[in-house]
């Protein structure tokens, strides 16, 4: 009789059976946590490539954008109201007379007297002859030099069309100071003058006056220039450089031009008053003569 062996079927069934159980329970919760971790694993690599990439773009983002944008934004900011541009006036004001041709600069803080409008300093005249006509006078303030002894000073335009040529290039006498002034030719700007200084005064008032004359259209004209100092006795006051105030008035002077014009009087005073009588046969013959020429 044939003995069958069940135990060893038994063994190797229990075997099989506890190899299947193991590998149906375990093998698929490795392969899910090994699957888990690639999924996390490729997770934060993409999750740090995307951080890196945004920061590599993200200072040429303002590059790369439309530019449609930026011209509307543009179009939309008003302008800024423009400033307006604050015209400076010259320093210096141009005086210009066309009846005698003079013209010249000064500074416009200075003050202009035209005509009989003179300074309130009257300054004679040097001429040798009458018939002189005032034609302006320059005033200094009377601040421009505070704590000395200061008054005035200023400079005279004059003209005489009673005058030669020789008798303009002299000056009065000074009857009260007996001194024999000579005159000196000095050029200034673009004229050659004739030139004479005269001071006189007290210890208290002085008046220092020079004088320019040139002979031009006919006419004798004249730039007098006239520093004043005053003080009192008892005045701490310190004395005026009078050779920086001239020097003042020159500049002036410098720029003065004299036109070539021609002067009211000076073809009265340079023509015989009275002409010679033409023939009136002669006279009659021109005035037929003229209109004939002319049909």
């Amino acid at each position: 009789m044939a003995t069958i062996n069940t135990k060893g079927n038994e063994d190797q069934t229990f075997k099989q059976i506890e190899g299947d159980t193991w590998s149906s329970v375990y093998l698929p919760a490795i392969c899910a946590c090994i699957l888990m971790t690639i999924v996390l694993f490729l997770a934060v690599s993409c999750s740090k490539k995307s951080d890196n990439e945004a920061r590599i773009k993200a200072p040429s983002a303002p590059a790369v954008s439309d530019p449609a944008p930026s011209t509307t934004a543009a179009a939309v900011v008003p302008e800024k109201p423009k400033k307006a541009v604050k015209k400076h006036r010259p320093a210096n004001a141009t005086y210009v007379n066309g009846a005698y041709g003079v013209s010249f600069s000064y500074p416009r803080k200075y003050s202009l007297q035209t005509g009989n409008k003179n300074s309130s300093v009257p300054v004679p005249a040097s001429f040798l002859k009458p018939g002189m006509v005032d034609v302006a006078s320059v005033d200094m303030p009377d601040d421009l030099y505070p704590e000395t002894d200061f008054s005035s000073a200023l400079l005279k335009v004059s003209v005489n069309t009673s005058m030669t040529e020789l008798e303009c290039a002299n000056f009065v006498v000074n009857d009260k100071s007996g001194d024999a002034e000579k005159p000196t030719n000095i050029k200034l700007g673009s004229n050659e003058f004739t030139e004479l200084e005269r001071m006189s005064g007290e210890p208290t008032h002085q008046s220092d006056l020079k004088y320019f004359h040139l002979f031009k259209n006919g006419a004798c004209y004249e730039f007098a220039l006239d520093v004043e100092t005053a003080r009192k006795p008892d005045d701490a006051l310190a004395q005026t450089d009078r050779g920086k105030v001239f020097s003042q008035l020159e500049k002036i002077l410098t720029t003065a031009k004299i036109k070539e014009v021609e002067v009211p009087g000076v073809v009265n005073a340079q023509k015989p008053a009275t002409a010679p009588v033409a023939d009136s046969s002669k006279t009659e013959k021109a005035q037929v003569a003229i209109p004939a020429e002319q049909k």
